[in-house]
Parts: structure tokens; C-alpha cells; sequence
């Protein structure tokens, strides 16, 4: 799908706010770069056949022709800045020092014919703060009448660019970025599921850890660990199960309670599943070793 930004013939530089939980198919913009910067939440960016997760301070440009959407978005609230390259160059021109990060908004964050990740920013709170009121001065400039208001918001777009190519903090390329399962930041999960077992856990609260939704979250763990998030999170209240039955004379519910398990029944049927043996068995087991 090719699209064009509203008044893009009027238009050099149009920007507009990007809220809520609907996708946003794979288009793409004919003569424009669009600069998508991320206020809060997070999604999934789809560029080519690769997929990268956005997040609150991410920054990046997708050049004129590349087909891009956006899928799975979690509490998003983000701009998208759409320009032309052209009018870019030649107010790069009129600077005596351009920064040396230019190449960001004229070259694009993906490169390639199979784009892949190259470059991109992510600023500090007190740094997002200032970007957005930018973007909302664009879009104020946007909408005037006046015959002021083109240049304004020109000048408005040439320091937003100037002050994002002088920043320092680049994004991650190979765990900020990707979403492919080696590079998700699944070892807050993990940890999060290793200290609290004990407790209800939701797949749904783990994948919003994530800034993916719960079916998405679920394919990449699966795909990583070779286990759902829910077995994986029983195994441990197993492990840690066994572990009490060996070293504690509580009783089998008592067991079950402290690893996570409401029922004990239930939790009797888990354990004999997972070890060949019930509770009690397994504790008979372990004395007599002893």
C-alpha cells in the first residue's frame, strides 16, 4: 500500500501524534521519510521481513519507498514526522557545521534491498519532553493560516533535526532493537517468574514486561525456551517444590501453598506428571537415601 501524508503537496514537513491499540498495515510513503518517535509504550515496527520492538525514547527514520507498518501496540503514544529529503539537504547546506548524525535523516535507519537496522536514537525523559513539544509546535504551525506558519514550522523541523543528530545514546542493534527471540529482553521475565512464583503470575502481565501482546509473547518465549510461559513458570514451582519436600517436613499442602499452588490435589498431579512420583512418594524416597 503506497500512501501519501495529508497536504503532502502543500506540505514539506507534516507530523502528526500516533495513539491507541490498532495496527497500522504495511504501506509505504511515496517522496517522504518518516521519523516515528516513541513518547511512551511500546510496539512492534515491521520493515521488510524483519520486526523491531519500539519503545519509550526510541527513534527512528524509515526512507521514502520502504514498506513499513505497525503491530502490537502496547499503551502507544508516538509521532510520526513525514519530510522530504530535499528540502532537508538544502537547509543542510545553509549550516556551517552540520552534525555529524545528518546522515540519519537523509540516509534512513534501515539500508540495504533486505533493510536492515542500522542506526537509530533514544533520548532521556527530560530529552522526549523537549522533542514533543517540538512535534507539537509542527503541528500547531501545521494547522495556522498565516503566512508565517510555513516557515515557522520549517524552523521548528530544522531544530528537532539538529538537536536529535547531536545526541550520543544510540540504540541497541542487537538487544534494544530486534525482536527475534535471542535478542527479546527475556531475562527480566525470567527473573521476574523466578522471584515471584510463589504468586498468581498472568502471561498477560509478563508480556506487558515485554511491550508485546500475550499471543506474540507467547510465540517468541516458546520459540527461545521450547516451553509456554505457564509451563515454564509451573516447572519452577516444581523445582522449588521438590526442593521443600526434601528439606522440610511441612505438609503436602503446606508444600503446594508456598510454590504457588492454590489446590494440592492439583499440585500432587503436577509433580507425579513432571517426576514419575507423587509428593509423598518422592519424600519417602529422599529419607530413605538418607
Amino acid at each position: 500500500m503506497q500512501l501519501q501524508p495529508p497536504r503532502a503537496a502543500e506540505l514539506p514537513v507534516f507530523a502528526e501524534k500516533i495513539s491507541g491499540k490498532e495496527n497500522r498495515p504495511a504501506h509505504r510513503h511515496k517522496g517522504f521519510f518518516e521519523l516515528l518517535a516513541v513518547f511512551s509504550g511500546a510496539c512492534r515496527l515491521v520493515v521488510g521481513s524483519d520486526e523491531y520492538l519500539i519503545k519509550k525514547g526510541d527513534l527512528v527514520v524509515v526512507k521514502a519507498g520502504l514498506e513499513h507498518g505497525i503491530e502490537d501496540p502496547c499503551e502507544l503514544k508516538a509521532a510520526s514526522l513525514h519530510y522530504k529529503k530535499e528540502t532537508l539537504n538544502g537547509w543542510i547546506q545553509e549550516l556551517p557545521e552540520p552534525p555529524g548524525s545528518w546522515r540519519f535523516f537523509t540516509e534512513g535507519s534501515f539500508i540495504g534491498k533486505k533493510p536492515e537496522f542500522r542506526e537509530g536514537f533514544h533520548l532521556s525523559p527530560s530529552g522526549l519532553q523537549y522533542l514533543e513539544w517540538l512535534v507539537d509546535r509542527i503541528i500547531a504551525e501545521g494547522e495556522g493560516t498565516d503566512r508565517a506558519s510555513p516557515a515557522r514550522r520549517k524552523a521548528y523541523f530544522l531544530a528537532l533535526a539538529a538537536f536529535v543528530a547531536g545526541q550520543e545514546k544510540r540504540l541497541d542493534l542487537n538487544a534494544a532493537v530486534r525482536t527475534r527471540a535471542g535478542d527479546l529482553q527475556l531475562r527480566e521475565v525470567v527473573k521476574y517468574i523466578t522471584e515471584h512464583y510463589a504468586e498468581p503470575i498472568k502471561v498477560s502481565q509478563l508480556a506487558e514486561m515485554t511491550y508485546l501482546s500475550p499471543r506474540h509473547f507467547t510465540r517468541i518465549f516458546k520459540e527461545y525456551f521450547q516451553t509456554t510461559p505457564m509451563n515454564f513458570i509451573t516447572n519452577c514451582r516444581l523445582q522449588r517444590a521438590r526442593q521443600l519436600l526434601a528439606e522440610k517436613n511441612h505438609s503436602i499442602t503446606q508444600v503446594a501453598n508456598e510454590c504457588g499452588f492454590s489446590d494440592s490435589n492439583y499440585f500432587a498431579r503436577q509433580f507425579k506428571k513432571a517426576f514419575g512420583v507423587s509428593p509423598s512418594e518422592y519424600r519417602t524416597r529422599v529419607a530413605k537415601r538418607r
